[in-house]
């Protein structure tokens, strides 16, 4: 076992279902206060109404790639 083995034995990877997934987006969305068409013109101008849009920008199209 080597040194870097050890650094990170104690990190989990949770995989994330399809479910768990919409869910996140949905909540991202929610905590954002916007639809998802109103956040991707949003990022599409490069300008968030709020910290909480460009959180969620991030959180979508980082679950889901397809839709960024």
């Amino acid at each position: 076992m080597t040194e870097t083995d050890t650094e990170y034995d104690d990190i989990e990877v949770v995989v994330l279902s399809d479910d768990d997934v919409r869910e996140a987006i949905k909540n991202a969305l929610a905590s954002a206060g916007c639809t998802w068409e109103e956040l991707q013109a949003q990022a599409a101008e490069g300008r968030f109404a709020s910290h909480h849009a460009r959180e969620a920008w991030f959180v979508v199209a980082t679950l889901d790639p397809t839709t960024a």
